[in-house]
């Protein structure tokens, strides 16, 4: 399974691999169509700025192995594919809101229904934020 890998050192928070997420799972695969739709991103870049310091971090699905997220959906919505993916069923997915408080990442928005990111599973062959971001920041790394 493909894992994708964040270097807060290249980012510069420009928020392409979220414009690029919200694109590939938007029904037209556009611009157009992903801010007509209010396609949300299934990832975030949050850069938070303090007195002395700043920082840019990326919020993400790890597609965890023993995922907290799944053990809190009562309704199976949440589960492993057969790669190991951490995968939500919109059709089961009720909005309840008990992965993303149980996600220890902050990975899983939830107003309707459950949105995290699917390593552009059925819209893409590569994770398309990594093919977004024109710095590097994001990689793709194989795991087992």
């Amino acid at each position: 399974m493909n894992k994708v890998i964040f270097n807060k050192n290249l980012c510069v928070a420009c928020h392409s691999c979220e414009v690029g997420c919200s694109i590939i799972h938007s029904s037209e695969k556009s611009l157009i169509s992903a801010i007509v739709e209010v396609i949300k991103p299934r990832l975030q870049i949050v850069y938070t700025s303090g007195d002395k310091t700043s920082e840019i971090t990326v919020e993400q699905c790890k597609h965890c192995k023993k995922a907290k997220c799944i053990e809190a959906c009562p309704n199976g919505a949440l589960f492993y594919d057969e790669e190991g993916r951490v995968v939500c069923s919109e059709e089961k997915c009720t909005g309840c809101g008990l992965c993303e408080k149980a996600c220890p990442f902050h990975a899983i928005r939830v107003d309707d229904r459950c949105v995290k990111c699917d390593l552009c599973k059925d819209v893409s062959d590569f994770p398309v934020c990594v093919t977004s971001c024109p710095v590097g920041a994001l990689t793709v790394k194989e795991i087992q």
